[in-house]
């Protein structure tokens, strides 16, 4: 084995880029070498740390425990590498706004809206990094997070986006398949032991405090039952038609009013927890950091009114 002192800096590079993208082609494409060879630096970079990275499935891969918390250390150095360089060469890091964001949030509400966010505002630059891990302001890189909780950070100033608001989702293909052409307005959630139910590792709970609120824990001794590691993968299962997933209707709002999905309950379990805008008191002078707060905090009171108003919309329907 290697000396961990004459690792690559190229291959943590292309390690870093694996995981944001959560897969091994597209990694490649942006570091300009074969899926074959992104391969190949992984698996010799696993060889020299002797633990595994990425758990390997088809196209897609995901970060193992002990790569999320080494993927997120080389993350930080490489911006710190990135920092220092340009630091040396005499730019300016007054446009570059670097974020911390979950994973899910950032896949499933972020990342489509950021597109606006960038028009608005083209002179800055986003480095996002996504990342379960939460990060201490002042021995980070970044400006700002996301994060998931009750609001309590200590030292830092909070706000929030939305609530957590937690519904059982499926595809339109699999509940006909199922049910028929029962109604939705008809379904109650005892019908939900005749699908399986996908679960995370991620959300343990989500089931369970659904059911137990819509007084109908009796079915997850009753249905079937299928785990992932993370929200993010329950979410794609249910997309793809596998079962039930529960999940937060900010996240599942795009693919229900697309029908691709169906939200066949009126129970909407809310939460106290929910995710939040955090930062230090002292980036929130940054006009970078101020802009992007704006911007988000109104596309998520957006989003709110939009909730609000279907189940304002399913109220009424119900009488």
């Amino acid at each position: 084995m290697r000396l961990l002192s004459q690792v690559n800096l190229n291959s943590l590079k292309i390690v870093e880029s694996a995981a944001r993208h959560g897969n091994f082609t597209r990694a490649g494409e942006e570091q300009f070498i074969t899926a074959s060879a992104v391969s190949q630096r992984v698996k010799s970079l696993e060889d020299q740390l002797r633990f595994k990275i990425f758990q390997r499935g088809g196209n897609a891969v995901s970060l193992t425990p002990e790569g999320e918390t080494y993927v997120s250390r080389v993350r930080e150095a490489l911006e710190r590498i990135v920092a220092a360089s340009m630091e040396a060469t005499g730019q300016s890091q007054e446009h570059v706004l670097k974020i911390s964001v979950l994973p899910t949030f950032a896949a499933r509400w972020l990342f489509p809206r950021l597109p606006l966010f960038q028009q608005r505002y083209p002179d800055i630059v986003m480095r996002v990094s996504t990342s379960y891990a939460t990060h201490e302001f002042t021995t980070s890189e970044f400006d700002l997070e996301i994060r998931y909780g009750d609001g309590h950070f200590h030292g830092l100033q909070s706000d929030l986006l939305f609530r957590e608001d937690l519904t059982p989702v499926c595809s339109r293909k699999l509940f006909h398949e199922v049910l028929g052409d029962k109604k939705l307005s008809k379904v109650i959630p005892d019908d939900l032991r005749h699908f399986t139910l996908l679960h995370s590792d991620t959300c343990t709970q989500n089931w369970q405090s659904w059911l137990g609120f819509a007084g109908a824990s009796f079915v997850l001794s009753k249905a079937k039952s299928i785990y992932f590691d993370s929200c993010m993968m329950s979410y794609e299962a249910a997309n793809s038609g596998m079962g039930f997933a529960v999940a937060n209707r900010a996240y599942m709002a795009s693919d229900i009013r697309a029908k691709r999905l169906v939200a066949p309950f009126a129970v909407h379990h809310p939460n106290t927890a929910g995710w939040y805008f955090v930062s230090s008191p002292k980036s929130l002078a940054a006009r970078k950091v101020l802009l992007f707060k704006q911007w988000v905090m109104a596309e998520a009171a957006l989003t709110q009114r939009q909730l609000d108003s279907e189940t304002s919309g399913e109220a009424a329907m119900a009488v």
